[in-house]
């Protein structure tokens, strides 16, 4: 186990300053951020670029049985582009999610040794997970213009669809990493629901041309319901120049701001218990 690093600077019990809590507090954020960063690369040749390099074995894989098993087509937009920009997204939400899960058990060290704020724990853990994303968007860009995909008025609209996704991230985070101190089980379980989630999202196929003239409209209706929907098909719409799914958009935003509610009252709840847990 690592020692315990001094947080004694970052005093923010009875603060005279409210501005300086709050400045103290993103310090520390800031500074659990990068240790996470650290130790998530330490010992790795390759370093971040491994945050592009894993999406890309995915592709691989995913595009090798659904374009040339399945022959799955999208028009406009080649399979490949379709499926990367989608899954890396994706794949900033749930592995966001899961190590703010886990971020107060394996921090539990922090908590009994060190005075900080237990919301530091997973904000900083989501944090790193969104400098990985940010650091390989510029990739992304590079990549699908290799598939000729061509970039449109809405790249501009790219922060509001990562502060969509961050948002919803750090609301079901901070639900799970509230309730995992207690139910150790859901550490587990967490993997089985993200993998049922990353089908029910469009990722693997598009939402207008393989889903929806196959169902129902009231089942269209509450698959459009799920937050991940909104939030894939607005970065997809971002950087692949399609048409914005803005009702499919407005479902997400209001998800997020359920979960975001959810997930601050009860972690702020829970967090109080986290002693007697750990």
């Amino acid at each position: 186990m690592s020692a315990v690093p001094d947080f004694s600077e970052y005093r923010l019990e009875g603060a005279a300053d409210v501005w300086a809590g709050w400045r103290a507090r993103l310090t520390l954020i800031k500074h659990l951020t990068r240790r996470h960063l650290a130790e998530r690369y330490r010992g790795s040749a390759l370093g971040f670029v491994w945050s592009l390099l894993n999406p890309l074995l995915m592709m691989l894989v995913y595009s090798f049985v659904f374009r040339v098993v399945m022959r799955a087509q999208i028009p406009g937009v080649r399979y490949e582009a379709f499926f990367l920009t989608g899954y890396l997204a994706w794949n900033f939400f749930s592995v966001g999610a899961q190590n703010a899960a886990s971020s107060v058990v394996e921090g539990r060290y922090l908590i009994h040794k060190a005075r900080l704020p237990h919301v530091a724990l997973p904000l900083a853990a989501i944090l790193s997970n969104l400098v990985n994303y940010v650091v390989v968007l510029p990739l992304l860009l590079i990549f699908n213009a290799i598939f000729g995909v061509r970039l449109g008025p809405s790249i501009l609209l790219l922060p509001l669809a990562v502060l969509l996704l961050s948002a919803l991230t750090v609301g079901v985070g901070l639900i799970l990493a509230g309730a995992a101190p207690f139910f150790r089980d859901l550490l587990q379980v967490s993997g089985v629901l993200f993998t049922a989630w990353f089908f029910a999202t469009p990722i693997l196929y598009h939402l207008q041309y393989q889903l929806a003239p196959h169902v129902s409209p009231a089942m269209l209706l509450l698959y459009e319901m799920n937050p991940t929907v909104g939030a894939t098909r607005f970065i997809q719409a971002v950087f692949l120049n399609e048409a914005m799914p803005w009702r499919e958009i407005a479902y997400s935003f209001l998800g997020a701001i359920a979960f975001l509610a959810i997930g601050i009252l009860s972690f702020g709840r829970l967090s109080k218990r986290f002693f007697e847990a750990l």
